[in-house]
């Protein structure tokens, strides 16, 4: 089971722009130093909670001081940008990590920014849909001319550069309504899942494994479970110290919510529509006791990760140590004492499972 973090971008009070870029580059170097697998940046617009165009350009810096940690936006909006110069980017990036990207594709869920960009939000999943058979096209290298109803391509050159991996760099997705889980299920594509509750993630795998199986594919894990975290010398601690932040983060369901109330997310958003107010009612105590956030001592959050790997069949854990506008030195302690009181509890734990995983779903091989 991998471990991600989520690296969520939130300004700080009496910090400049610059610096909460500096400090979140500097968070990944020491994500890598603690034995994390993967970073995830998103991308959002216009939105001054979290000021972040353009995660491939986070990629892009973050690549230049790390070795080993894979990266992906998480994700890039199709809707928002001509899939062909997606698809190029994201192989410039696949050279800047020396392949170590993943790409992470989403359709948008934000109403402001579909209206910013003028897009109708309605024809999101078309249009995520078109853009992905694009982006596969083009990756594949082919030579094809594609007028569908939002794009238009010609390709008739080489895709440059080169992509480093083969076939191509590894997809992921945000999949939490049914249809998108069957559309990622069909493909084998790894699918992302934020604040969902444990009896949801298990009807929701339940379903993938099927759609998955019934395509041919081997049934293996594909989800990652994103949670937030905090970890302290304390259970009390961590809760003491992480309330206030937690609560701000929590604040963007009531946006979600409001966007429900009012009436600006369309019909094919309907999950979100009954998810967000949900989430938005429950308290902190509901919040922690639903191990909907992982808050506690090494020892506390080793066992609530452990106990959700035993209760789902996990791909990886996307873990959020941003939470709201916190500290950036309280950011650092609870990510420092989780490479030093968590990993080591757990890594021997996840990679045994996993092997035994593997084991299991891999067919035997018989020689005459």
């Amino acid at each position: 089971m991998r471990l991600a973090i989520w690296s969520t971008t939130t300004p700080r009070e009496n910090s400049a722009h610059p610096e909460m870029f500096r400090r979140q580059l500097e968070e990944v170097e020491l994500a890598e130093r603690i034995g994390i697998d993967q970073i995830w940046f998103f991308e959002h617009h216009l939105q001054p909670t979290a000021p972040v165009p353009s995660p491939n350009l986070l990629i892009a810096a973050a690549s230049r001081t790390t070795r080993r940690i894979r990266f992906s936006s998480m994700v890039n909006i199709l809707p928002f940008r001509h899939p062909l110069l997606v698809a190029e980017e994201a192989a410039m990036l696949d050279n800047l990590t020396d392949g170590r990207l993943d790409m992470g594709l989403g359709r948008g869920l934000r109403p402001p920014e579909f209206e910013a960009f003028g897009v109708d939000q309605q024809q999101s999943r078309e249009m995520f849909l078109e853009s992905f058979e694009i982006i596969r096209r083009v990756w594949a290298d082919e030579k094809f001319v594609h007028r569908g109803k939002y794009w238009t391509v010609q390709k008739d050159a080489p895709l440059s550069p080169p992509l480093v991996q083969r076939p191509h760099p590894p997809f992921l997705v945000s999949a939490q309504s049914e249809e998108s889980l069957r559309w990622a299920a069909q493909h084998d594509i790894p699918f992302a899942q934020i604040d969902s509750m444990i009896d949801q993630a298990k009807r929701d795998q339940a379903l993938y494994r099927e759609v998955q199986t019934a395509y041919g594919h081997a049934p293996v894990p594909r989800l990652y479970l994103m949670r937030e975290i905090y970890v302290a010398d304390s259970d009390a601690r961590a809760r003491a110290e992480a309330h206030p932040y937690l609560l701000q983060y929590w604040e963007l369901w009531n946006r979600y919510t409001q966007f429900t109330r009012g009436g600006r997310l369309p019909d094919s958003y309907d999950f979100w529509r009954r998810q967000a107010p949900m989430l938005h009612a429950m308290s902190f105590d509901e919040i922690v006791g639903n191990n909907m956030v992982i808050l506690g001592s090494g020892e506390t959050v080793a066992n609530a990760i452990l106990e959700l790997a035993s209760q789902l069949d996990l791909m990886g854990l996307a873990l959020i140590f941003k939470l709201g506008a916190m500290p950036y030195d309280m950011v650092e302690r609870s990510m420092t004492a989780f490479g030093e009181d968590v990993v080591p509890r757990i890594r021997p734990v996840l990679d045994r499972d996993a092997t035994a995983n593997f084991a299991a779903t891999t067919p035997a091989l018989h020689f005459a």
